[in-house]
């Protein structure tokens, strides 16, 4: 045990495998035993979501390459550009198939996409149970959202095994394809909003739900409210990046930038 500043005994962060499989089988009863932990225990599905992550890069990059060789053309009038402009073109198609672009940066925003929604997520559901009322400690709700995330493990073996049998990678997920992929503006923001929107998701939704009526001590209906309303935020604010980056692709010349 390590102590805290106060000079208290702080328990170590252990792993635990045993909530995984109940958190599917008995969803309700296992987030009660979850949310009654006081010391930390969200490091587990994390680690969990960030090793598949680590699977899904590994197996998507030969497929990216392959698929940016084959859709690669050269724009119109090629032969008439400078010998300069022609060498930053092709630069511009190599750095596309290059290991940092096909493996470090994927790599490092799927991991964000796990660490950075979970920890908004913990403290904005915190700071609003809290405004509801509940005196639940901090670290209850941290835990709370990591192992609610736990669905999104099956929605990445899902996209494995497509990737595996199809050798083609999930370009709509979620509910996106029901927007045209080449919208702009709000258009494109409702696309990255609806990507996050499927069944995992809302399997998430309901074990949030579960446990925050359990841990924060109020109202089913307050509780209720207040886990949707965090969950609504944090889906605001996780599709602005997909706004910007259809922006910003869309000022790209000539397939030069990749985003």
């Amino acid at each position: 045990m390590a102590l805290n500043q106060n000079g208290t005994k702080r328990k170590r962060q252990t792993l635990n495998f045993r909530w995984i499989l109940p958190l599917f089988i008995r969803p309700a009863k296992t987030t009660v035993e979850i949310v009654a932990q006081e010391r930390p225990v969200w490091l587990t599905p994390l680690l969990i979501l960030s090793v598949l992550t680590l699977l899904v890069v590994l197996i998507s990059a030969p497929i990216q390459r392959m698929q940016n060789q084959m859709g690669a053309e050269l724009p119109p009038d090629f032969e008439y550009y400078s010998p300069e402009m022609q060498d930053q073109f092709f630069q511009a198609q190599a750095s596309q198939a290059s290991p940092v672009m096909l493996y470090v940066f994927p790599l490092l925003a799927g991991l964000l996409k796990i660490w950075v929604p979970w920890f908004l997520l913990a403290i904005i559901l915190y700071l609003s149970l809290t405004l509801a009322g509940s005196r639940a400690s901090s670290t209850r709700s941290y835990n709370l959202v990591a192992w609610s995330m736990l669905p999104f493990a099956l929605r990445m073996l899902v996209e494995i095994a497509v990737m595996l049998f199809s050798r083609s990678l999930v370009s709509a997920p979620g509910l996106a394809g029901f927007i045209d992929s080449e919208a702009g503006g709000a258009g494109a923001y409702f696309r990255s909003l609806l990507g996050f929107v499927d069944i995992y998701f809302i399997f998430q939704v309901v074990l949030l739900v579960l446990g925050a009526v359990q841990l924060s001590g109020l109202t089913r209906t307050k509780a209720v409210v207040a886990t949707l309303v965090s969950v609504f935020i944090l889906l605001f604010l996780a599709a602005i990046p997909g706004l910007l980056s259809s922006a910003l692709s869309g000022l790209s010349m000539n397939g030069g930038f990749y985003f």
